[in-house]
């Protein structure tokens, strides 16, 4: 190819050329040819060009005989329009007369006489830019279009896992039939969180609940929040003994979860009849047990988390929970999010959070108030996921 001819045939381009006649229209436009423009559309007089401007041209070269600033300012106004180079060819009297063109809406003025390999290189830049510019919205929609499918892919995936969450009316039918408050907060660092609870009941007087938390956030552990969920569906599992559970449990994942994941978990049953809570853990952060008196117990934590280890082993803890005790359980991001100043909240900050007066609220979201004040010192997104679960005992 001549070194002077503009290669636009891997970009099909479209040039618009306009100039007062037609025959000197068509010979600019045979000379746009001789460059490489090949889709040349040729148009006399400034309405013919304003027409064919609907045919989304990439470059437009008008002759100077059409330095109409109304004609380039309509040209400008129609769709598509305003970004395309308008290039303006011809004799012009000085700099001023080049800057009012330009001050016109024009992109460039070429200067006559000129040589072909001068105007081609100018014509260069701009077909270049204006393939660039193609280019690269093309790859903006198609990055727009794969960001909204995968938020909207997101947003399914969000709901099918929330679903995995007990529902309001389990969660009625527990307080009703046990005589407690339970109230949960589930919030997810990503779209997509590592956090999973449940609850369900045991007899007539002894219901379950559990928290557990997965390494990491986001897609992969999500997907274990579905693999414990359906293992948990399976009716043999040991649900009434919290740490025969937690070991059937670890048995199960030690051989689905990869080397580099497991879980934290808490398994946990309620007695309303002995007033006894019986828990096991794997590695969860410790529950905190409100007294009827004001006082809070904390309990102990040991195991090894689900999935380390198939061989490892769980023992069961109790404690009393008689009527207006109250059992609070947590993912670790409560204790280990960082406030404004970036330090971490600790496990003595959720302690702080306990030591006002919660019976003087019973009946109330307790956990509502203990989160309110937790997220005016804390900022959020989290940089976990945070799952906290409130159980109070109504007095008799």
């Amino acid at each position: 190819m001549d070194s002077a001819a503009i290669d636009t045939r891997s970009t099909g381009l479209r040039a618009l050329v306009g100039r007062p006649t037609r025959r000197g229209a068509a010979r600019l436009a045979r000379w746009l040819a001789t460059l490489g423009l090949r889709h040349v559309d040729v148009a006399a007089g400034g309405e013919e060009v304003l027409a064919l401007a609907g045919r989304r041209p990439d470059l437009v070269l008008l002759d100077s005989g059409l330095a109409d600033g109304r004609l380039i300012a309509r040209l400008r106004a129609q769709a598509g329009m305003a970004e395309v180079p308008v290039l303006m060819i011809g004799r012009f009297a000085g700099p001023r007369e080049r800057a009012r063109i330009l001050a016109l809406g024009a992109t460039d003025v070429i200067d006559r006489p000129a040589t072909l390999a001068e105007v081609a290189a100018r014509l260069r830049v701009h077909v270049e830019n204006r393939s660039l510019d193609r280019s690269l919205r093309e790859v903006i929609r198609s990055l727009q279009g794969f960001h909204t499918d995968t938020v909207e892919r997101m947003k399914v995936a969000r709901g099918m896992q929330l679903a995995l969450l007990p529902s309001e009316s389990l969660r009625g039918e527990l307080q009703r039939r046990y005589g407690v408050r339970l109230d949960h907060h589930f919030e997810s660092s990503s779209e997509l969180g590592g956090d999973l609870w449940g609850a369900r009941a045991l007899g007539p007087e002894r219901f379950a609940v559990f928290l557990c938390d997965f390494t990491g956030h986001g897609v992969a552990a999500a997907l274990n929040t579905f693999r414990l969920h359906a293992l948990m569906a399976r009716i043999e599992l040991p649900g009434d003994d919290p740490a025969a559970m937690l070991e059937a449990l670890n048995g199960l994942l030690a051989g689905l979860l990869p080397e580099t994941q497991f879980a934290t978990m808490l398994y946990a049953v309620v007695d309303t009849a002995a007033d006894r809570l019986t828990y096991a853990t794997a590695g969860a952060p410790r529950p905190l047990v409100g007294t009827p008196d004001g006082g809070t117990v904390v309990g102990e934590s040991v195991g090894w988390p689900l999935g380390v280890s198939p061989r490892a082993t769980y023992r069961n803890r109790e404690m009393a929970f008689p009527p207006g005790s109250f059992l609070f359980l947590f993912s670790d991001a409560l204790y280990e999010s960082r406030d404004w100043e970036g330090r971490p909240f600790g496990y003595e900050g959720v302690q702080e959070l306990l030591r006002w007066s919660s019976h003087e609220h019973e009946g109330e979201n307790v956990l509502a108030v203990l989160l309110e004040r937790y997220f005016a010192v804390m900022p959020r997104p989290l940089a976990d996921d945070l799952t906290a679960i409130w159980i109070g005992r109504k007095r008799d």
